[in-house]
């Protein structure tokens, strides 16, 4: 789905235009309709999509069964009623509502207005990232729980991941936007999602997986090695060398001694020395670099720079 940016005072428009990030729904005006107005800004995700949804007056949501995927609802401000299809839940900052492909959802709020952040998780793709978690196949709707308290440890954790894609919403063509970047991070909102929420599968997260051969560790190393400008996720490379996402993490940790994240990291600030060894300051900068090899938050790539190179990378460059 392309991103889109879109406010309006027309009703049937709202309905149409958030149908398109998430799910078809009737939307029912409960105040006076020549003061109604609807804003969203989106983004396309490769998981489904994210967006800022906001009304300037209440309104009531429903929608048919979710069945082509999960969705994550956060208000930004005040507090959403909402049933899930299976709990009735009051969404608030501190409360997330969550919401699954086997149920109806109904939404009533905005009395005074407010905005809502909501993540859209296509089917496949969560159910995807539950089966290389626990390295075996998931069948059917995983039932999550239909909250998530984000003033809980683990709650704030994966709101502080979650906000990135806040941030890509409304900054869609900035650094977060670049493919090497969106799609680990989109798949990591996912899996942390799953780390976090309640479902019958937290046992199983919680099992150490068997550890995978040193041969598979190292043509897993050789494919990081020789493209380093791939979006990978551990996902995929884990499905490159035939084993389980958290047996390859287990994998690294024993034979290489680092994460496959953490090694991929070094091997890009690798190749960004030597672009910055080869460039012309006089073309070149440094922001250009990094952003190259996938470096979005330029401050957090000068420290590890630094700490791999004992100089700023701009000092490299200009040598």
């Amino acid at each position: 789905m392309p991103g889109i940016s879109v406010t309006t005072s027309a009703p049937d428009e709202a309905r149409d235009e958030c149908a398109r990030v998430y799910f078809p729904h009737r939307l029912a005006v409960m105040a006076d309709t020549d003061r109604f107005r609807m804003s969203l800004s989106a983004v396309g995700l490769p998981t489904g999509s994210a967006g800022l949804l906001g009304y300037a007056g209440e309104v009531r949501i429903e929608t048919g069964e979710l069945a082509t995927g999960y969705e994550v609802n956060v208000p930004l401000d005040g507090r959403l009623r909402t049933w899930t299809g299976h709990a009735d839940v009051c969404a608030s900052p501190a409360r997330a509502a969550v919401y699954r492909p086997d149920g109806r959802a109904t939404l009533h709020g905005w009395a005074g207005g407010g905005r809502l952040f909501g993540l859209k998780i296509e089917r496949a793709a969560l159910e995807s990232t539950l089966a290389e978690l626990i390295d075996r196949p998931v069948r059917g709707v995983v039932p999550l729980g239909p909250s998530l308290d984000l003033a809980s440890t683990p709650g704030r954790q994966w709101w502080g991941l979650a906000r990135s894609l806040v941030a890509l919403v409304e900054d869609p063509d900035g650094p977060l936007a670049a493919p090497v970047v969106v799609r680990p991070l989109a798949q990591s909102v996912v899996a942390a999602l799953l780390h976090v929420v309640e479902h019958p599968y937290r046992d199983a997260l919680a099992t150490r997986p068997a550890a995978p051969r040193p041969a598979t560790v190292r043509e897993a190393v050789d494919l990081l090695d020789a493209h380093p400008e791939v979006a990978w996720t551990v996902p995929d490379l884990a499905g490159r060398v035939g084993v389980g996402s958290r047996a390859l993490q287990d994998g690294f940790a024993r034979h290489v001694g680092t994460s496959p994240t953490a090694y991929l990291r070094q091997v890009r600030l690798a190749r960004v020395h030597a672009d910055l060894l080869a460039a012309d300051p006089r073309r070149t900068s440094v922001t250009d670099v990094a952003l190259r090899w996938g470096f979005t938050h330029l401050g957090r790539f000068a420290a590890a720079y630094r700490r791999r190179y004992g100089c700023a990378p701009s000092r490299t460059l200009t040598r």
